[in-house]
């Protein structure tokens, strides 16, 4: 036996039957990915939503057919960024690369339009752009990873027994009292 969308079961001969919550929410989460690519915040995404719903806005997707809203229809913010994810997660990775590239002109013509006060000399400015940069490096994936290690007074890498040699013996004392703490 199987289920249907709803959690209803089913006969494995019979067809799955999506319900209309189950298209409703498919169309909240490709609307909302429409408008999140727009660059609008989950805020807005969500009035829109909720304008659509009611019948006061237009959406961008269409909304499917035998899909109707309550009349005191309303999405919260919060529910939308769960439809933004689970969209993203559905999306395949050719979509997430596609993202990727929107952000990333997003931060160029950011940064371009930062150029005159960084020109300019503005303190202000200029973090922002490093932060920008920083951002797309990461995006991109050409930002180095970063590595620690620790180092000996000769510059090279410690050994084990120098390690042991600068925290200091260890006692059985704090083995047993780190036991009892357990």
């Amino acid at each position: 036996m199987k289920r249907q969308p709803d959690g209803k079961w089913r006969n494995s001969r019979t067809a799955v039957v999506i319900s209309e919550g189950v298209l409703r929410a498919r169309w909240v989460e490709a609307e909302t990915i429409h408008l999140k690519r727009m660059g609008l915040a989950f805020e807005a995404i969500s009035e829109q939503i909720t304008r659509v719903g009611r019948g006061l806005a237009h959406p961008i997707v269409a909304v499917p057919g035998g899909v109707k809203f309550p009349p005191d229809f309303q999405i919260s913010r919060q529910a939308c960024h769960k439809a933004f994810r689970k969209a993203i997660a559905r999306e395949p990775s050719l979509a997430i690369e596609e993202l990727r590239k929107l952000d990333s002109v997003r931060s160029e013509e950011m940064f371009m339009n930062l150029q005159p006060s960084i020109r300019k000399g503005s303190a202000r400015a200029i973090e922002v752009g490093i932060k920008l940069l920083d951002h797309a490096a990461r995006i991109n994936g050409y930002a180095l990873p970063q590595t620690h290690q620790l180092t000996g007074k000769d510059g090279k890498p410690l050994t084990l027994v120098q390690l042991l040699e600068a925290v200091g013996p260890i006692s059985e004392e704090s083995d047993e009292h780190q036991a009892n703490e357990k």
